[in-house]
């Protein structure tokens, strides 16, 4: 094992202070197997990718067929498997909707799904033969569902609109709503395609009491982007304000489903069932508001009070009651606890000589209107939201991982650079959540593949041809983003996390592992730190990825800091990377890359917001003379 390439940071500005994120500069040693057949030239597939010889034999490969929420689908569908070369295979779905190849070698593959009533979905599956089956899930949507509903909205933020949208939302603190509907509508017009805006004038008719309005504001950004979060939140509270729980629950189950939620999305949800007298689907709504809720969680335990009241359980509404009292003094909760709790006592004295008959439970109120939240400033950390999971599908931590680090090494195995065009932007972020002007610069953005042996590779990257980052736009400057998910997946640094495997679920209409992962409390961290002018930090990291779960590619990751590090009174660091795919004209060979990467983190009591992106790539071949390959189009045409 190569010791760890510690890179030099230079400190400038003010803050003195520079997140040297290690994860290029560290040797990313990841193990890849012997055996099997040659590695293939440039932009080819390979039929018998070089895994372990154990793994080279026949297996069964299982088409699982689900609708998007994950359940089998309910009907038939016709299932194709290619291989490389474009020869394929046919099977029907049969019992659990599962269609059946036997005897199938390892290897890349493209499967096929068509069923009537259904959009025709393909995926690219990685075939692992590390039992007697490798199953293979694929989602199919609704002919009826929009193609953008499994799309990125289009949300690039010129300096103009994110000026109108800052001028409205002062005026909108202010109460001066027809100045700020001046605003965001002349935001409007710059973004046409940006549901946020259309989501700021929902909130707008919101805070008026303007039901139908906002209505109509929320759903305008829907149609834009129908999973847009805080859209779908908000219209589902103003559907429970306006005597719709049944359209509220709909509305927020898809909330949940695509976005996942937080003890909010929770507390809404039981709200939503209960006034449709639902208990039974309430009561565990309600239970994750409690759990997830922490500080802000007293009107969950309001509502499991009433809950626990209207089912006649008095013990138990009475400890939920007497919860807010003792652990939530500040909050205007308390009150409404209290009166319940009177309540309580007056129903024992009444009901003492008479038998006790059902009541059903007094809603709390709903917020007045929901918070503007029109900028919030960070992703809520990854421990404040779940996501619901597939309840049929078992979920094996050591074999995602096995998994998904073979074919991280598989695809690296035939490269040696990578070109991109990188634009880096810096912003500091205010009291309210609103970035001040950005300070950004373009580099060309070079990573070297380094093979200095079998079984072995890390990532190297330099921008503009040097490894300084004395040329970032400030004095908060970054390594090593690209090489995240590697360090994540490299069994030299395995020993240091603790990974649990949170289901099947998904994202962006397609099937996905959601992985959580941890720094031991026993280890320091390897993965990530932090240098300044004092000396080096180790970042204790938690973090969530999101898996392709027929290729095991990475979609998504997300990581947030373990506990704060009071050293460098950092108290939030959070990052963000999404991949996808990139199509080279030589061979057809597609590769999965980092697009975008976003850093929100808070410092001294500061607040700042970093992005880089990465567009235009270059790939240069091994085994073809250095030969470069320019992708068919922009990372962006291909969501």
């Amino acid at each position: 094992m190569f010791p760890p390439r510690i890179s030099i940071v230079r400190f400038f500005g003010s803050l003195r202070l520079a997140s040297a994120l290690l994860l290029l500069a560290m040797p990313a040693l990841a193990q890849r197997p012997t055996g099997g057949a040659p590695t293939p030239g440039a932009g080819q597939r390979s039929n018998a990718p070089s895994f372990p010889t154990a793994w080279e034999q026949p297996v069964d490969v299982l088409v699982s067929v689900r609708e998007p929420s994950g359940m089998p689908l309910a009907g038939s569908a016709i299932v194709k498997l290619y291989s490389p070369r474009g020869a394929f295979l046919t099977a029907a779905t049969q019992d659990g909707s599962t269609a059946t190849f036997s005897k199938i070698m390892s290897g890349e593959y493209d499967v096929e799904v068509t069923a009537s009533g259904y959009k025709t979905a393909k995926e690219h599956a990685s075939v692992y033969a590390s039992g007697a089956s490798c199953t293979v899930y694929v989602y199919l949507h609704p002919e009826s569902e929009t193609a953008a509903a499994n799309a990125t909205p289009a949300t690039t933020m010129t300096p103009r609109m994110q000026g109108e949208i800052d001028k409205g939302l002062d005026k909108m603190r202010k109460h001066q709503y027809d100045i700020a509907r001046a605003q965001f509508e002349k935001a409007a017009k710059l973004g046409p395609g940006n549901p946020d805006i259309q989501y700021l004038l929902g909130m707008l008719e919101y805070t008026q009491e303007h039901f139908d309005g906002a209505r109509a504001k929320f759903q305008a950004a829907l149609a834009i982007y129908p999973w847009h979060e805080r859209s779908l939140l908000s219209l589902g509270e103003l559907q429970l304000r306006t005597g719709d729980p049944l359209g509220a629950a709909e509305t927020l189950e898809k909330a949940y489903q695509v976005n996942g939620a937080d003890w909010r999305t929770h507390w809404l949800l039981a709200n939503a069932y209960v006034q449709q007298k639902n208990y039974e689907k309430a009561l565990p709504h309600v239970t994750r508001a409690v759990e997830l809720g922490k500080e802000h969680g007293a009107p969950a335990w309001i509502l499991l009070g009433q809950i626990m009241a209207g089912q006649n359980k008095r013990e138990e509404a009475k400890k939920a009651f007497e919860t807010v009292v003792r652990s939530f003094p500040n909050d205007p909760a308390v009150n409404e606890a209290k009166l319940q709790l009177a309540a309580l006592d007056r129903m024992v004295v009444r009901t003492a000589a008479i038998p006790a008959t059902p009541v059903e439970p007094a809603l709390p109120p709903l917020l007045s209107a929901p918070p503007v939240v029109a900028h919030a400033w960070a992703p809520l950390d990854i421990d404040s939201k779940e996501y619901p999971a597939v309840q049929d599908v078992p979920c094996s931590e050591s074999d995602l991982v096995q998994k998904t680090q073979t074919k991280m090494m598989h695809q690296l195995g035939n490269f040696e650079k990578f070109l991109a065009t990188e634009h880096i932007e810096h912003q500091d972020v205010d009291s309210n959540g609103i970035p001040g002007p950005a300070r950004e610069k373009d580099f060309n953005y070079l990573i070297f593949v380094q093979h200095p042996r079998p079984g072995m590779s890390f990532l190297e990257e330099t921008r503009d041809g040097s490894s300084s980052l004395s040329s970032f736009p400030t004095s908060l400057a970054t390594r090593g983003l690209a090489a995240l998910a590697l360090s994540v997946f490299d069994p030299n640094y395995q020993g240091d996390l603790v990974y649990k495997c949170e289901g099947l679920g998904s994202w962006r209409g397609q099937a996905v592992w959601r992985l959580r992962f941890e720094q031991r409390k026993d280890m320091p961290s390897r993965i990530r730190i932090w240098m300044n002018s004092h000396g080096t930090y180790a970042i204790p990291l938690k973090g969530r990825v999101w898996i392709g779960a027929s290729s095991y590619d990475v979609l998504h990751i997300e990581t947030d800091l373990r506990e704060p590090v009071k050293d460098l009174e950092l108290t939030r660091d959070h990052l963000l990377i999404d991949y996808g795919p990139v199509k080279f004209e030589r061979g057809g060979t597609t590769l999965w890359l980092p697009w975008d990467a976003e850093m929100f983190m808070e410092l001294r009591g500061k607040r700042y917001h970093h992005t880089h992106t990465l567009r235009n790539y270059m790939l240069f071949s091994v085994d073809a003379g250095n030969a470069i390959a320019k992708p068919k189009q922009d990372p962006e045409q291909e969501q």
